[in-house]
């Protein structure tokens, strides 16, 4: 017929040292996830730090490449200038013979300009250029490459940049698991069972924000 009361009072107990038994397993998932998780966070972040230092350092060999152009441009600019100053001087002495002397010993960019600037007929026309260093005749080398160069060194400090970030995310991601970890191990020690069942809870809220953090964060071998 129906049960008796002894024992019922045996299988509530029992049920219930089932049930608070199945923490311990919970418990021992969740620290081993989150033990291989740090590890993984702690390889990650060592790796983009190393990634975001050595873009750095190649933005600054870029950069550093970019001002010695730039310097070297402006040194090779003043000696066309100067070219061009006598050139002017010896036609306006009608020195023909002196004038080409001058002409001839320009470099290749800025005879190439000279030449295209002569073609507009500057002593004739009043509408051509003053002289032939306007952007449009003169497109000096040196000021392309360190162009292109500022620019190289400018899109790797942003890939430093956003190495950084990916570091610090992981960084960020390996905090969430520590506190995983201590509310894993710490959990089995409280005796009070809401106390011990809420511990536990947080740790696996932790764990997975933790996780689906890491799921969005890039992956570098």
């Amino acid at each position: 017929m129906g049960e008796t009361p002894q024992k019922a009072d045996r299988s509530t107990p029992a049920r219930a040292a089932s049930k608070h038994a199945l923490f311990e397993p919970v418990a021992l998932v969740l620290l081993s996830l989150a033990t291989v998780g740090t590890a993984w966070c702690s390889f990650q972040a060592a790796v983009w730090g190393g990634v975001s230092q050595r873009t750095m350092n190649l933005s600054a060999v870029s950069g550093r490449r970019a001002a010695a152009d730039q310097l070297q441009n402006s040194q090779r600019g003043m000696l066309d200038v100067m070219l061009f100053s006598e050139y002017i001087n010896a036609r306006a002495s009608s020195n023909e013979t002196l004038a080409r002397f001058y002409a001839d010993r320009f470099r290749a960019e800025a005879k190439t300009a000279f030449e295209a600037w002569m073609a507009t007929q500057p002593f004739e026309n009043p509408n051509a250029p003053p002289h032939p260093f306007v952007t449009n005749l003169y497109q000096p080398r040196l000021l392309a490459e360190a162009r292109l160069a500022e620019d190289e060194s400018q899109q790797l400090w942003l890939q430093a940049g956003e190495a950084g970030r990916a570091s610090r995310s992981y960084v960020l991601v390996t905090v969430l698991l520590a506190s995983v970890l201590f509310c894993g191990g710490a959990a089995s020690k409280f005796e009070t069972r809401w106390i011990h069942q809420a511990v536990l809870l947080l740790g696996l809220t932790a764990f997975v924000f933790a996780a689906a953090r890491l799921w969005l964060l890039p992956i570098k071998l």
